[in-house]
């Protein structure tokens, strides 16, 4: 009897392993194998791997909230400087690398975070304003019926913000196109 049990235990156990065994055979040697992680990712966000001309080798959206953590093999790119870049809905985190001759350095010490524009409308106000991480400048162009009405470029703080009044007059489709760190923003409205 003792011995029936340890059998049904065993082909138990035997069973459960294999059914949710997963088999590995990496594609990849591990020793080329690059681990890409990014904390408190939300579903949605778009994660890219450019190159020094800002070409995207590689572009996901993220499928769930949490940790993302993903490999890959970078060794396989050309010698130069690439970036990894997470774009989230106020910021984005970008993460630079160098491959040589095979090899994959990052830049651990370079995290660089840029918190986009934000352009918000109230009545007939237009307040812009962008928290800064870095020296940068904020370029403002607003555009009223397709006719740039306002340009205008703003630096030398933490926070960068302007509030314009607009013409309640003028009835009609504005843009806001705003500038920094070398992207560029949009904002569309009707007033």
């Amino acid at each position: 009897m003792k011995t029936m049990k340890n059998i049904l235990t065993l082909a138990t156990l035997f069973t459960m392993l294999t059914g949710y065994a997963v088999e590995l055979n990496p594609t990849v040697p591990s020793s080329k194998v690059t681990t890409i992680t990014f904390d408190n990712v939300k579903k949605g966000q778009d994660l890219r791997i450019t190159d020094s001309e800002a070409t995207v080798l590689y572009q996901e959206q993220i499928k769930t909230n949490g940790t993302y953590a993903k490999y890959f093999d970078l060794t396989s790119l050309k010698n130069g400087n690439y970036s990894i870049e997470l774009d989230q809905t106020i910021k984005t985190i970008t993460r630079f690398f160098e491959v040589s001759n095979g090899i994959v350095n990052f830049n651990n010490e370079i995290e660089q975070v840029v918190f986009k524009p934000v352009a918000v409308v109230k009545e007939d106000l237009l307040l812009v304003s962008q928290l800064c991480t870095i020296d940068e400048a904020l370029d403002i162009e607003i555009y009223f019926n397709d006719q740039l009405i306002k340009k205008e470029t703003i630096s030398n703080s933490k926070q960068l913000g302007r509030i314009y009044q607009l013409s309640k007059e003028y009835h009609g489709s504005y843009a806001v196109i705003m500038k920094s760190s070398g992207k560029t923003f949009y904002k569309v409205f009707e007033l």
